[in-house]
């Protein structure tokens, strides 16, 4: 009650002080990564009962056997849609404060030595965050590279991938391309992240949510040490916790 009353400008949260449009953005991109999650999560199910149903039916009937084919893919995408869910919380959890913190230091901190603090975590998480992003990243660019025998066709001009084979070709041998994958695997490569599985294809998801983490924090970090710049934090003391009451 009494935070409701009299709070002036000096004795805000550092979470809670951003530029309008700054937090209309953070709060937009918050509910587009809850409708993500959403969305991963009923694909998820969708692509197992699928799959279990298929699986089923391929026992007696040869168009599930070939539809079960198409979808080999089926457990590397649960296990990146896991991921995708984890890192989208992750990323959740930041964007409300509610992320794991040792935070007793800004529990007796004057309040702009909290915005300080906030700033330089921010900032610091940001940049930690990216060069996980790029580590991961150029590792599994070169993973990507390799190419297993699953996936090679062979013909009379040599070895290739499956998808870069003429489809004429691929039915004549009596095998089949995976469609949704070569789509995808042609679209990655257009970007400059060529792959030659779905596996590691779906493992792409973790340096791009790191990087989706980076910009959060940097926004983070970057918007405390706006708000310090303007002189908030001034009026407010060492004095008790913090001012989050939430």
């Amino acid at each position: 009650m009494a935070q409701q009353g009299g709070s002036s400008g000096g004795d805000h949260d550092p979470a809670q002080v951003r530029p309008s449009f700054g937090r209309w953005l953070d709060d937009g991109v918050a509910r587009g990564e809850t409708a993500i999650a959403a969305v991963v999560l009923v694909a998820m199910v969708l692509v197992a009962a699928a799959q279990a149903i298929l699986r089923n039916l391929s026992l007696h009937l040869g168009w599930a056997r070939a539809a079960l084919e198409q979808i080999g893919w089926t457990d590397a995408f649960l296990q990146t849609g896991t991921l995708v869910v984890a890192f989208l919380g992750a990323s959740l959890a930041t964007h409300s404060d509610k992320h794991l913190g040792i935070d007793v230091l800004q529990r007796i901190a004057p309040g702009r030595v909290q915005y300080a603090m906030r700033a330089v975590v921010g900032l610091g998480a940001a940049t930690i965050a990216f060069m996980l992003a790029r580590a991961f990243g150029d590792a599994l660019l070169a993973k990507g590279l390799e190419r297993p025998p699953a996936y090679d066709f062979l013909d009379v001009t040599g070895a290739m991938h499956v998808c870069d084979a003429p489809a004429r070709a691929v039915a004549a041998a009596g095998l089949s391309r995976p469609g949704a994958f070569c789509a995808a695997r042609w679209a990655l490569a257009r970007v400059g992240a060529p792959v030659e599985t779905p596996r590691v294809m779906f493992q792409l998801v973790v340096p791009v949510m790191f990087l989706f983490i980076s910009v959060r924090m940097g926004f983070k970090g970057a918007t405390a040490a706006f708000a310090l710049a303007r002189g908030a934090g001034s009026g407010q003391t060492a004095s008790g916790p913090r001012p989050h009451g939430r």
